[in-house]
């Protein structure tokens, strides 16, 4: 190991990929890949799962609007190819067909030559660091999801009970602060409807509404009266302690920490500004040891924030789209999108609707950037964006520009190639809109975004 601590570190979004990619020679895929690889260290965040089906039993959850997300293994050595070196695991999909995919997937991926973080075959497994040997040093990945199901969270063993395989959890409290008119009416509704019920870990005089239906989840949802109406998200205190515990390890075992959160709810429609929760732990992990923080679940890029100078992405956005080539799709999802599941086998996977984020146009959806960032003694120094485009252009009709297959739904190809001209300014004027409000300025230069530090 050299006694530089200069880093070249290249970042990418969540990659939903399902097709091979390693034989593509267009010049501008071509340079997607020299940006991955010219770097120390090169992070992604799998939004998929890898499984041979004679290694799964059934898909695990019966909600079906989300997509189930599995891919062939070999597609991992794909990635492995393009320069990837990590990548994150945890993600609303981790636990799509339960246990064994979740283990088969970190198990194709290490024979692909990836580490992963961020899944396990029990909570302690699922929430330690991953770690990676580099020439200029060892480089840790901490990764949790916020948004999960309860079957999809790692547990502990207990006496003669195993752990449960899962996902490393961030658990979130939510707080609904009312006006006191509000509050009137909503107390007035609910002893109509029979439905108040005092929470248990509410504050001081806060009182709460068990909706019908979500009694078995525990505690309703807490209100409280304050000078105005906002949603307060935090993260759930034992869960943000665990997660510090493994950054701090990975602090003192590592010469490089990235931190990547998925989050898949939000204190509110989601938009282009992060919750309050995400601000809260994206903070907590610099604070506590990382060096870099991202952020990823809503499939849009987000802004950039400098925090002690270290950068906090908020939101990666996607960099392989590819959900509508998934060929085994399950019951649940034909029946969840409004298909006649009492045609089942005459319903293929080529059915529209049936994934979301992909039955309106989006112009967030099909872009994002490739971030390079250029650190001197584990400081920024330097932030470069080149944007991708995933075969739709990111106008409000998100114009396709690659398309597969002729059925009368037109899919959208969905693999990163570089973006260019007025797509290239749209998707960087976006970043540089959204971090401007946390004090980054971003200078757009020849199809470029550079942030100076």
């Amino acid at each position: 190991m050299t006694t530089s601590r200069n880093w070249k570190v290249t970042l990418a979004g969540e990659c939903m990929l399902n097709r091979p990619f390693a034989m593509h020679d267009e010049p501008d895929f071509l340079k997607v890949g020299e940006l991955l690889k010219d770097a120390d260290i090169t992070y992604g965040h799998l939004e998929m799962n890898f499984a041979d089906y004679d290694e799964l039993k059934w898909p695990a959850r019966g909600q079906g609007i989300g997509s189930f997300m599995m891919a062939d293994p070999e597609i991992a050595k794909d990635l492995r190819w393009a320069g990837f070196d990590i990548m994150s695991t945890a993600h609303n999909h981790s636990f799509d067909f339960g246990a064994e995919g979740l283990l088969a997937t970190k198990k194709h991926m290490k024979a692909a030559g990836i580490v992963t973080a961020g899944t396990g075959a029990d909570l302690e497994l699922a929430s330690e660091p991953g770690y990676v040997e580099k020439k200029n040093g060892r480089v840790a990945l901490v990764s949790t999801s916020s948004g999960n199901q309860h079957f999809m969270w790692a547990s502990h063993p207990k006496g003669a009970l195993r752990g449960r395989p899962g996902v490393n959890p961030l658990r979130l409290n939510f707080e609904f602060m009312i006006d006191e008119q509000t509050a009137r009416n909503l107390k007035d509704f609910a002893q109509k409807l029979n439905i108040a019920k005092a929470p248990k870990h509410g504050r001081e005089g806060s009182f709460g509404i068990q909706i019908p239906g979500a009694q078995q989840w525990g505690d309703p949802d807490s209100f409280f009266v304050g000078d105005r109406c906002e949603i307060i998200s935090r993260c759930h205190q034992r869960d943000l302690d665990r997660n510090l515990r493994s950054i701090d390890e990975a602090r003192s075992m590592a010469d490089l920490v990235i931190v990547a959160h998925h989050f898949s709810v939000s204190d509110g429609p989601r938009g282009d500004t992060p919750p309050k929760f995400v601000q809260q732990f994206a903070r907590a992990a610099i604070d506590g040891g990382a060096d870099i923080y991202v952020g990823h679940g809503w499939h849009r890029t987000l802004g950039i924030e400098i925090y002690n100078g270290k950068p906090i992405f908020y939101g990666l956005g996607n960099f392989f789209a590819q959900s509508e080539f998934i060929q085994r799709v399950p019951y649940d999802s034909y029946d969840a999108w409004g298909h006649d599941v009492d045609r089942l086998p005459m319903l293929t996977p080529a059915a529209h609707p049936l994934h979301p984020g992909l039955d309106t146009p989006s112009d967030t959806w099909w872009s994002s950037a490739i971030i390079q960032l250029e650190m001197d003694d584990q400081k920024v120094k330097r932030i470069l964006l080149h944007p991708v485009e995933m075969g739709r252009d990111s106008s409000g009709q998100a114009n396709q520009t690659r398309r597969t297959g002729k059925g009368e739904h037109h899919l959208t190809e969905g693999r990163p190639m570089m973006a260019k001209g007025e797509d290239a300014v749209r998707i960087l004027d976006r970043y540089r809109r959204l971090s401007e409000p946390f004090g980054t300025y971003i200078e757009i230069r020849n199809g470029v975004g550079i942030v100076e530090l």
